[in-house]
């Protein structure tokens, strides 16, 4: 059995590649029994289950899909105030992982390994010498509240750091209690993330303020969670900055395909989902 997983399609940014085809394609060169969609297909439900609803028709074999923070972008935003902003932006959130293709609800079973998801979000742990106490002013810096685009399409323009830990944590103990109920004796487990476990997976850049554009990528809890349950292996995106490590017996991959332009090769999309996927293999 052969398990692909991708991230960050951006189909609507990446409008002149024809997605569909492209996995098509990518499902039969690299003779998959299953696809992992890891979120940020597009920005907003509409479009996502679109999307959806014509791949499903086109491949053939099933495909799990996450939850990504473009997949939940709310349209018009600027026209409309918060709370509606943030009403619109929840539904998202609960319609797209409700469904019956989502991973964090409908995990993968094989013979060796249990595959999970987290769809995942940020607490502002991947801040330099991050403080509990300074959550609120970590989430008030500039460039979250002016430059990040999550506040103005997801949360109306309102930052709230006991919002965002909390949506953390709360992910973090529906994991827990989904792990705790598997049957995981003599398995390995593989959690598959939108949002990064580790700020590890990331790049250091001497740009001012570069760090603070780190902060909404993702969350240390998760790292801490993985290995509490002696996780194998973690998968994300999320960051376009595709990267592997190993850290605590731990292997991260960063799977991202990100924007047309971030590739390697720009008029190839099927080579590029060829060299940053993830290929799971078992007997």
């Amino acid at each position: 059995m052969r398990i692909g997983f991708v991230s960050d399609l951006h189909i609507d940014f990446n409008r002149k590649v024809n997605f569909i085809d492209v996995l098509k394609q990518l499902v039969d060169d690299e003779q998959l029994d299953e696809l992992i969609i890891m979120g940020d297909t597009a920005n907003g439900v509409k479009r996502d289950l679109t999307f959806y609803s014509k791949l499903k028709a086109s491949l053939n074999i099933p495909f799990k899909t996450l939850v990504g923070n473009h997949d939940i972008y709310v349209d018009h935003a600027r026209s409309k105030d918060f709370k509606e902003v943030q009403a619109e932006s929840g539904d998202a959130y609960r319609q797209l992982d409700g469904l019956d293709t989502s991973l964090t609800t409908n995990p993968l079973i094989t013979k060796r390994w249990v595959i999970t998801g987290i769809n995942g979000w940020y607490d502002y742990t991947f801040a330099k010498n991050f403080d509990e106490k300074n959550g609120q002013k970590l989430a008030n810096n500039f460039v979250n509240k002016h430059l990040w685009p999550d506040q103005r399409y997801i949360n109306g323009g309102q930052v709230d750091y006991n919002r965002d830990k909390n949506w953390v944590t709360d992910q973090i103990f529906k994991w827990q209690s989904q792990i705790n109920q598997l049957n995981t004796k003599g398995k390995k487990v593989l959690v598959a993330s939108h949002m990064l476990p580790t700020k590890r997976l990331t790049r250091s850049r001497s740009i001012p303020f570069y760090d603070r554009f780190l902060y909404p990528l993702g969350s240390e809890r998760y790292r801490e969670l993985f290995e509490q349950n002696t996780v194998q292996v973690s998968l994300s995106g999320h960051s376009h900055m595709p990267t592997h490590l190993i850290y605590h017996d731990i292997k991260y991959v960063n799977l991202s395909l990100g924007y047309q332009f971030q590739w390697h090769n720009p008029s190839d999309p099927l080579k590029e989902l060829k060299r940053v996927m993830y290929i799971l293999e078992d007997d």
